[in-house]
Order: structure tokens, then sequence, then C-alpha cells
């Protein structure tokens, strides 16, 4: 059983991916780790290999070197591809790499190899992009080959669906800032990090409501930790910046309300969803040891549809036709003081 990694030395690999591969405790696996850096197989290892992963497993992992301004990327490492067992594929790469990944598989699968391919959020970084991606997807036959990975539809304590309901609020709350994500957080913002990518796929699978176009702004509120100038995401950024990281964003649809709440360098770490009176705490930790274990055995029912978050990119298009100016907060603001001193809202 081979899974090949394309983002192999980014940050996510290491910290959860390979110890979630490790915890599931398949003795078949071999993981191929495709990458862009001159690393052999051993400069690899030490690399990304912390002391999570067990002796027995670091056997398990390859390094292979590719060069992806190749047009046929895959073509380097064809000989590596299982010719009768299903090849899986996990790309955990920026958007702009993906669809010639995609391409380049299409290739393999019609040679007569079987794949399945797991992409990692985002699908696209815009609703133009994510199309792209779709389009290829379409045209080529590859929906049932292709899985989306959303960490949070794997968080523990979500409920299965909640149909009846007045008001409803996504709730993630961080004590970290930028970390090893600073080119790709300030492209991006709290807005798709989050929303999109995440608080949208839930709604969407929480209340099998499948579009929210028909919706109004009742609140949208962006804003950044430090003050703009000399302190906080500037300071970490080495330069100013209108990328927010914290949204609070209220709509109304269908007469319910929805309130999507997310920040960087607040007091606590929080997520949670509160529906109407009840509070439901999301547990961490083994998310994607179950995103891989449904990869591994063909199973979609708690991934995101391609077609969901082309919905959520639909909804963050028109909610950024909105877009007001930052907000500042001080890093290590509670959520009640947020509320207060950004928002101007008391009690909630």
């Amino acid at each position: 059983m081979k899974l090949f990694i394309f983002g192999s030395t980014g940050d996510l690999v290491k910290r959860k991916v390979l110890p979630a591969l490790q915890s599931l405790k398949k003795r078949d696996l071999e993981v191929w780790a495709l990458g862009r850096r001159n690393f052999t197989k051993k400069d690899y290892k030490n690399f990304v290999c912390a002391d999570k992963l067990s002796n027995s497993f670091r056997k398990k992992i390859h390094y292979i070197k590719i060069n992806f301004e190749k047009e046929d990327i895959c073509s380097q490492c064809l000989n590596l591809f299982d010719k009768i067992e299903t090849n899986y594929i996990y790309i955990a790469l920026p958007p702009s790499n993906i669809d010639k990944i995609l391409l380049s598989l299409i290739k393999i699968r019609d040679e007569g190899f079987k794949i399945k391919i797991l992409i990692e959020k985002p699908f696209g970084d815009s609703i133009e992009s994510a199309l792209k991606l779709k389009d290829i997807v379409d045209k080529n036959n590859l929906e049932r080959d292709i899985f989306l990975s959303d960490h949070y539809l794997f968080k523990e304590n979500i409920p299965k669906n909640i149909k009846n309901f007045k008001k409803i609020e996504f709730i993630s709350l961080e004590k970290l800032g930028l970390e090893n994500r600073i080119t790709y957080y300030d492209k991006t913002g709290a807005l798709k990090d989050m929303v999109q990518n995440h608080f949208l796929h839930l709604f969407f699978k929480l209340t099998g409501h499948k579009n929210l176009q028909n919706f109004k702004i009742q609140k949208f509120v962006r804003a950044q930790y430090g003050d703009g100038k000399t302190k906080g995401y500037v300071k970490e950024l080495r330069k100013k910046s209108d990328t927010e990281t914290c949204v609070y964003l209220e709509i109304e649809a269908q007469d319910k309300t929805i309130i999507f709440f997310t920040g960087k360098k607040f007091s606590k770490k929080e997520a949670k969803l509160k529906i109407d009176s009840k509070t439901r705490y999301l547990k961490s930790g083994e998310e994607y040891k179950r995103i891989f274990a449904d990869f591994f055995k063909n199973k979609k029912d708690n991934f995101p549809t391609i077609n969901d978050t082309i919905n959520a990119w639909k909804v963050i298009e028109k909610i950024e036709k909105k877009k007001p100016k930052l907000k500042y907060y001080e890093e290590g603001i509670s959520h009640s003081d947020f509320l207060k001193l950004v928002l101007n809202i008391k009690k909630q």
C-alpha cells in the first residue's frame, strides 16, 4: 500500500500527517515523500521526523526529489506506482500547483493505474480557480476519486444534524499567531482561511443547506492583532498589511441567524458551536487519523464535496464586496473583551 505526498516538506505533514499515519498502524503502508528540496532519504527523515515517530515507522518513509516545473510532474515517479493495487496521493500544496498535478495524475490513471487523491484545503484560492479545478475534475470523470480534506469536519463532538434552530454560532479562537504560515496567511486571511475552508463546510454538513446565496449581512468586522504600525501582526510580518487575523460575521438567512467568529492571538484557544442556548466544545487531537482512515477505506461521508466548496466560495465572493476597514485589537485579548471593546456587544 503506497501513499505519495506532494508538499512533503510542509509543517502540516511534519506535525499532523506523519504522526496520524503512524497511529493507523498499517503494516503494509509505504510513504513516498515528494519534494523540491535536494534531500537524501536520511536528510528528509532528520528534517521531518520528530520524536513522535518510531524507528519502525521511519523505515516506511522514502524521499524523492522532483521538479514541480515540469508539465508532467508524476512521470518522474511513475516507476514507483503500484500496477495492481490502488495508489493513494495526498496533495498539500498551494492551489496554483494542484491543476498541473491533477492533469499529470489523470494521464497515469488513463494508462491503467488505480488512484485515489486527497487534496488538502483550500480547493482553489478564489471562485475562479475553484471552478477551474472543478472543470478539470468534471471533464476527466475524476470526482469519485477525489477527496477534499477539512479536519474541522472530523473533530469530536460534532452533532449529526441540526435541522431546527434559530441561531447558530461557529467560534474558533487561537492563542497562536503566524507561526510558519506567513506567506500563505497574508495572502489568505481569516475570512478565507477559516470561514470558507471550515465554517461553511461545517454549516452545510450540519444543516443540510447546500448554499447560502440569499442572505443579508447584519454585522461584519475585520480586525488585526496589534496596531497596524509597529506592533503585533505587522511586526511578525515585517511589513504593513490589510490582511485580517480576526473576523466576526453575522448573517441572516431564512429567518435564522448565523455567526462566524474566528481569530488569532486571543487569551485562550476555543473551538465550539453554539446552537441556540446550547454550547458544544469541539475536541481536537485525532482529526488526521480519522481523515486518512476514511480515505483509505474510500468512505466519503465526512468529507466536503466539490459543490460544497464552490458554494462556500460564492458566499465569500458576496461577503468580500462588503469588506469593511480593519479594526485593531491587543494580543491576548479575551473573547468577551473583544466583543465589548471591538464590537460593542456587552452580552452574548
